[in-house]
């Protein structure tokens, strides 16, 4: 990164106040996002992505948003890529001016008092005060923003039984294959880095597709070149891909080659390989087939061979297939599955008491009803209410405007939309059913990783009725406008 030491000074500062609001610190891509769009002269998100071998989508669309939503509620003001320099370094001097703040001003986003814990408490449940296990939760902790997965050791994790617990033992056993599928914010990676933490002797790699580039993704040869590149990188041992590559006997045979006769052998303990948002190659039909083929021989081979029972494979989609791959080629239909689902009641009784907040059936239903225990949000609605920065009735009656704490979660989904008319029509077709209605296989599976529709067999509906109000108002809007 290139920035001058006034810029840098202000990075600094404003990743300080990060940590004092959240308790949690930016990214690396956060942080690299961050710098560029400080300086003078702003590049653009292609050119970011480009400049640190980072797909274009993925920065537009996951870490941008992601971050510029962690500023605006930090500040409280909308901020955006165009304004973030005028917005956040005008934040930092209003603080300078104002002078230390007592210390109980600094802490009281990360660790409400009682009394304002009391607030949100009475306005979700008029005849209960706080739990005493909720009063010494919050005591001794620090409230968690709700962003990314939810580190390990937090309060606020809830565990998704009965699968986890056979995840942990599973992960134990040579030639191990998991294959956890959730739509996006539904606790992949949490439940991911919980099952890595149990093994935490083993190397473990984690690849990411979605921080691939398209021209990668577009060519196996790239690809499986810049699997072993990232496999090497992350387990620091020197490079020998180019002593391994052979194009007469092919890019797949070079690479699984280089796995067991370098990298397996190379180390002592088994190794767990996460290929997290794997469903990002079903957009390339061959290359998808050649790719999930070679893991699925890589798992025969784990039954028979010594040296592949080393590998343990750990493998995340956000969507089914749509993909036609052969039976006996397709690692989709062996190891064992786990699908994660919205919390139940008690989940969310159990968040909810954790956070400091005991919820009255009458307010659990109704948050059921909005939200259908989506994770992501219920994190978010929990942590405003136990922060004493909102109280249940405006929680719900703004819930599905752009007052809503929700609003750049739905604004994020509305923008995606609009990028891709076929799944907006198709969407459309959903929310204007009364109930569950038959779309396309493809738009059904994209619209299902997105977390907006729940499938039923060959029929989907709305997966909440945040959503169902929300797009039903906006999405029309946007579309007239568009027109």
């Amino acid at each position: 990164m290139s920035t001058d030491n006034a810029i840098a000074n202000r990075l600094i500062q404003i990743e300080q106040l990060v940590h004092q609001k959240t308790g949690q610190s930016l990214t690396n891509l956060q942080r690299l996002v961050l710098d560029e769009c400080l300086q003078p002269g702003k590049k653009t998100y292609d050119a970011i992505a480009k400049e640190n071998n980072y797909s274009s989508s993925y920065i537009q669309q996951r870490v941008a948003p992601d971050l510029w939503y962690l500023m605006s509620e930090i500040v409280d003001t909308k901020v955006t890529k165009s304004n973030c320099r005028s917005v956040l370094f005008g934040f930092v001097d209003r603080l300078q001016s104002d002078g230390p703040q007592p210390a109980q001003t600094q802490t009281a986003s990360n660790s409400p008092s009682l009394e304002s814990l009391s607030v949100a408490v009475r306005a979700v449940q008029s005849d209960t005060d706080v739990s005493a296990t909720a009063q010494e939760l919050i005591s001794t902790s620090v409230l968690e923003f709700p962003s990314g997965s939810v580190p390990i050791g937090s309060p606020y994790y809830i565990q998704r039984d009965p699968h986890e617990l056979q995840c942990y033992q599973i992960i134990t056993q040579p030639g191990a294959l998991i294959r956890i599928k959730a739509p996006r914010q539904m606790g992949k990676t949490s439940l991911m880095t919980r099952i890595v933490y149990k093994v935490k002797d083993y190397p473990s790699i984690v690849l990411n597709f979605q921080q691939t580039e398209q021209s990668v993704l577009t060519d196996i040869e790239k690809l499986l070149r810049w699997i072993c590149a990232n496999i090497t990188r992350q387990l620091k041992l020197p490079s020998a891909i180019d002593d391994y590559w052979d194009e007469d006997v092919g890019s797949k045979m070079s690479c699984t080659l280089y796995l067991e006769e370098y990298i397996l052998e190379e180390i002592d303990t088994p190794i767990i390989l996460v290929l997290e948002e794997s469903s990002e190659l079903f957009d390339y039909e061959e290359i998808a087939r050649e790719f999930f083929g070679m893991l699925r021989t890589w798992h025969e081979y784990t039954k028979h061979n010594e040296t592949w029972k080393k590998l343990r494979l750990i493998l995340i989609q956000s969507t089914e297939t749509y993909v036609q791959l052969n039976v006996n080629q397709s690692p989709f239909n062996v190891g064992f599955e786990v699908s994660l689902f919205p919390f139940s009641i008690t989940q969310v009784k159990t968040l909810a008491e954790r956070n400091g907040i005991s919820l009255n059936e009458r307010c659990a239903q109704q948050l059921m009803f909005s939200l259908r225990g989506h994770p992501y949000m219920v994190r978010l609605a929990f942590y405003y209410l136990a922060s004493g920065s909102i109280d249940w009735d405006t929680l719900i009656s703004t819930a599905s405007t752009n007052e809503s704490i929700f609003k750049h979660h739905l604004q994020r989904h509305l923008w995606q939309l609009q990028q891709y008319p076929q799944l907006r029509e198709a969407f459309s077709m959903v929310l204007d059913a009364d109930d569950s209605v038959r779309i396309g296989q493809e738009e059904s599976f994209k619209l299902h990783s997105m977390g907006l529709i729940t499938l039923e067999g060959n029929q989907v509906q709305v997966s909440c009725d945040l959503y169902r109000q929300y797009f039903q108002t906006h999405l029309v809007l946007n579309t007239v406008a568009s027109v």
